[in-house]
């Protein structure tokens, strides 16, 4: 008998873009090749620096792969800037 092919996507699935950059399907994650690794670029959250988060180096594309569903479940926020403290007035 046959297997039937599941009718839904899998959000978690890598798409290869072009060589060294892969991207799911509902376009959260990137994973791209760097000189250290491979790097898990998350669209939705942001660092301090407004830039996508960015998780790794994770040895190999099987690791990003792995690493994608706990992303998913992650609650990362970046740290909110400091108030600016005035100075104090001279008497």
């Amino acid at each position: 008998m046959a297997r039937k092919k599941s009718t839904e996507p899998d959000p978690n699935k890598l798409v290869r873009e072009s060589a060294g950059a892969y991207r799911t399907d509902d376009e959260r994650f990137e994973a791209r090749s760097s000189g250290v690794g491979w790097m898990l670029l998350d669209n939705e959250s942001r660092d301090d620096f407004g830039q996508p988060l960015t998780r790794g180096p994770f040895p190999t594309l099987d690791a990003v792969r792995e690493a994608i569903p706990e992303a998913r479940r992650s609650t990362i926020k970046p740290v909110k800037p400091a108030k600016a403290v005035k100075p104090a007035k001279r008497r």
